[in-house]
């Protein structure tokens, strides 16, 4: 991992706010220059937040800040007050990250909108208003993405609230550089040449895809070395993955120790939505879920998902 300190080139405004639960606290700063990356901090995990910035209207520059430092940085960052953005908007800030992801009619899960098919309605209201009840989905660890093939699966998620209900439909973040390093030198040394094998036909999402629309058997160290900042982190795709080429057993004893790991009740952060909250995250060293709880209540969000590789779109196709 990179251990120089955080230079002098820009000065941090931070504001904390600890979140009551002492999972995680919030901060806003200035920028950050390429050079200080850091790892995470060693107290707890942290959201970090950027207010007084609409996202329409930023600069090349700071855009490039974002997706080259900050969200490498710190796994998950908050952006707040996008008021009103639009499905264009949301899909124009996505592009202006990466290629953005489009999947086929198959893999949508009837969330799309026509003339859309980067942008999933993450929702429990269908489109003529009626609310599904007692609506549950993703109330699981996972990481989007994971049955991409390595590099490719480097791909940051973009989660904006629209209608947010009065109570729960939080969703949960974990940050897997800080799981790495609560693992014991035994484990760290047990699982550095092991890979986890992500099969598109056991995701419960995609059950009754045709197999054409299925995406190849997809491989990943579970010792894993982000391809910006370097920092080790663990990557396992969802925690129900097997090991592969390890007997059952084995994988399961492995997993449940790499699973305690990643989701220690004190180091997750909860994100509480507010009309407005964009969140933008980094699918390689986070994982999320939602945590539920919103009965019936409506709960309208807004996902889209960019490629950050361009090296691997560029010699591999990155279309489902």
């Amino acid at each position: 991992m990179h251990s120089n300190p955080i230079t002098s080139l820009a000065t941090f405004v931070f504001t904390a706010l600890a979140i009551r639960s002492g999972a995680a606290v919030a901060r806003e700063s200035t920028p950050v220059l390429a050079e200080q990356i850091i790892p995470p901090a060693a107290d707890r995990f942290e959201m970090f937040t950027i207010s007084g910035e609409d996202l329409r209207s930023m600069s090349d520059e700071r855009i490039d800040e974002l997706k080259t430092v900050l969200v490498p940085k710190h796994g998950v960052i908050l952006l707040k007050n996008q008021t009103n953005l639009s499905k264009d908007d949301i899909v124009r800030i996505t592009e202006r990250f990466g290629k953005p992801v489009s999947l086929p009619d198959s893999l949508r899960f009837n969330n799309t909108y026509e003339g859309y098919p980067a942008l999933a309605r993450v929702s429990n209201v269908l489109p003529n208003g009626t609310i599904l009840k007692e609506h549950k989905a993703a109330e699981y660890w996972h990481s989007d993405g994971d049955f991409w093939g390595p590099r490719r699966n480097y791909i940051f998620n973009f989660l904006y609230a629209e209608i947010v209900p009065p109570v729960g439909g939080a969703t949960g973040l974990v940050d897997l550089r800080r799981a790495y390093h609560r693992l014991d030198d035994a484990t760290k040394e047990e699982i550095k040449d092991l890979e986890v094998v992500v099969k598109c036909k056991d995701i419960p999402d995609f059950k009754g895809a045709p197999d054409e629309y299925l995406q190849p058997d997809a491989y990943h160290k579970i010792r894993h070395e982000h391809i910006v900042t370097g920092t080790v982190g663990l990557y396992v795709g969802t925690v129900q993955a097997k090991i592969h080429n390890i007997p059952s057993e084995e994988s399961d004893r492995i997993m449940k120790k790499l699973v305690d790991a990643i989701t220690d009740p004190s180091d997750q952060l909860v994100h509480q939505w507010e009309a407005g909250d964009m969140l933008i995250w980094d699918n390689t060293s986070t994982m999320h879920r939602s945590m539920g709880g919103y009965l019936d209540h409506p709960r309208v969000l807004y996902r889209t998902q960019a490629f950050m590789d361009a090296a691997a779109c560029a010699t591999e196709s990155c279309s489902a």
